[in-house]
């Protein structure tokens, strides 16, 4: 049996798993993303799979990052909350470890998730939208895993909805993840109202039609529906595939079906929308089937 070290690592915390070749999970663990600027992040994977390295015969280190990577090189140009990363060699800095290493990019994992275990198994072509602390986005077309220059396809959570502000000032107020994502959602409750509260609590409020809520999540709702509607007439997938936590709360695709009916009903006749399989596990699961995959291609 193969075993490999998986982490994915997000804006608030860092997951990890001992998992065998078939992603089951042999052992696991999370921590606090450590704050940035002094390159902690590194000594925090370099100590993390030493410890690990004493435990378990390690055949490789399987990385999901949030940011857009050259999975050749493992180099990053560009990043959301993890900054460190930013203009490294994510392989360079953790050749210490002394064992393969493979990293790609948060929402390209999520997707390979799906592909290999989960709701897109069936699909040609399918994109997974990622909520959390901002927006990300995969892009699985034509039976390929689609990554762009520089990494940069499937950065949706930077595409632009509102052109109301000044062009200077869209990318800090009018982009899908500004106005779609998870944090910002929950930054703008407490802005409005003072009260910090989770996920969990705020559509609690929402079902029981709290209106002092209810115009921010209606206004969530809508901006999720436009950027889906955008991506959809780019793209025309077979399906959207909703993941984070906040898509596991009852009726989360049924809302974003509502107002594609409302936008243009023929979406619908052209892609169907549905959630992810895996949530939590999702990041860690497609950094695996990544690593698969480089490592089948090095063989042949």
């Amino acid at each position: 049996m193969e075993v490999y070290l998986v982490y994915d690592i997000g804006g608030m915390s860092v997951k990890y798993s001992v998992m065998d070749e078939h992603a089951n999970i042999l052992e696991s663990s999370s921590c606090p993303t450590p704050n940035q600027c002094k390159g902690d992040i590194f000594k925090l994977i370099i100590d993390t799979t030493e410890k690990y390295k004493s435990k378990w015969n390690l055949s490789g280190v399987a990385l999901s990052v949030p940011g857009a990577v050259e999975v050749e090189s493992g180099y990053v140009h560009y990043a959301g909350q993890v900054t460190d990363f930013i203009g490294k060699s994510i392989k360079e800095e953790l050749a210490a470890i002394n064992l393969p290493i493979e990293v790609e990019n948060d929402a390209n994992c999520a997707t390979l998730a799906e592909k290999w275990k989960g709701n897109g198994q069936e699909c040609n072509s399918f994109i997974c939208i990622t909520i959390g602390t901002g927006i990300g986005g995969g892009i699985f077309l034509d039976g390929k895993l689609r990554r762009g220059k520089k990494g940069m396809a499937g950065e949706v959570g930077l595409m632009i909805l509102d052109s109301t502000q000044s062009l200077e000032t869209l990318n800090e107020t009018s982009t899908f993840s500004r106005l779609g994502s998870t944090w910002n959602l929950l930054n703008r409750i407490y802005l409005n109202t003072g009260e910090k509260l989770t996920g969990e609590e705020l559509f609690a409020r929402y079902n029981r039609k709290d209106k002092t809520i209810a115009v921010e999540i209606e206004t969530f709702f809508d901006s999720l529906a436009i950027g889906t509607a955008n991506l959809i007439h780019t793209l025309a997938p077979e399906k959207v595939l909703f993941g984070g936590g906040i898509s596991e709360q009852t009726g989360f695709a049924k809302n974003i079906i509502g107002r594609l009916d409302r936008i243009r009903p023929e979406i619908l006749n052209i892609t169907e929308i549905d959630v992810c399989k895996f949530r939590n596990l999702a990041g860690q699961i497609g950094a695996l089937y990544h690593f698969h995959s480089v490592s089948k291609s090095n063989v042949k």
